[in-house]
């Protein structure tokens, strides 16, 4: 009997070793799992899901402001013209014909010069940053530290009519992060110093300096351009002059 109670004893002893050791993985599992969660989110700070809901957006950067807006435009190229031709040739044959509506685009320009060409390609990479605008982490507590007193970008953008402004300030060379702050709100964010570099660009850097053929024309090519205008235009001027002295003398 002795030895059937010890063997109970010894039983149920493993039975609760057992069980704190489940217990334990299970506790260690889900703290581990709770720290993973913490680590991988990511506080969203626009509430778009795609480009085409930016209405307008603009930036300041260095002292320059730059507020860009869109339109659309009729898409021109080879088989376009060469419709446009043919439906001239046959215009009494094709009068009852429907219309077919030509293709438009989306074309983003300078709301205080529509007709500076912009790179189109640059400001989609804009569009792209508002849409993936997020944080990896969210402070309760505001310090000079961080720069928004004196902010070194301002960023804002126009989505189903409401206005969004966001002020940048100091960069955090350690951690690879920025201090952001939506304005009119004292919550401060880390996000990634590359989701705002894309707005650190002067007007000259933004433009469309390919030709129509690709080429690339820069301004020191265009001004030399002008100025060897200028010189020979200058040497045609002498020319005459001296041509209209030598009749004189005669």
């Amino acid at each position: 009997m002795k030895a059937k109670r010890n063997l109970m004893i010894g039983l149920v002893i493993l039975l609760v070793i057992l069980a704190a050791g489940v217990f334990a993985a299970k506790t260690i599992s889900d703290r581990d799992a709770a720290a993973s969660a913490s680590e991988d989110t990511t506080i969203a700070l626009t509430s778009i899901t795609a480009s085409s809901e930016i209405e307008s957006f603009g930036y300041t950067f260095e002292g320059e402001t730059l507020n860009f807006e869109q339109r659309q435009e009729v898409v021109e190229d080879e088989s376009t013209s060469d419709s446009t031709s043919e439906a001239a040739d046959d215009s009494a044959s094709t009068s009852t014909s429907e219309e077919t509506e030509p293709e438009t685009e989306t074309v983003w320009y300078l709301a205080d010069d529509p007709e500076y060409k912009l790179d189109q390609s640059s400001v989609n990479s804009m569009l792209t940053a508002f849409v993936n605008l997020e944080a990896s982490r969210q402070l309760t507590e505001t310090s000079e530290e961080y720069g928004l007193e004196e902010p070194t970008l301002t960023f804002w953008m126009t989505a189903d009519g409401e206005t969004t402004t966001w002020i940048c300030g100091a960069t955090n060379d350690v951690t690879g992060t920025v201090y952001l702050q939506k304005q009119g709100e004292d919550t401060v964010y880390l996000v990634d110093t590359n989701k705002v570099t894309v707005f650190e660009k002067s007007r000259m850097e933004l433009g469309d300096t390919s030709d129509a053929t690709g080429d690339i024309t820069t301004s020191e090519a265009a001004s030399s351009e002008a100025a060897s205008s200028e010189a020979a235009s200058s040497e045609a001027a002498a020319s005459e002059t001296a041509s209209s002295e030598t009749v004189s003398g005669e």
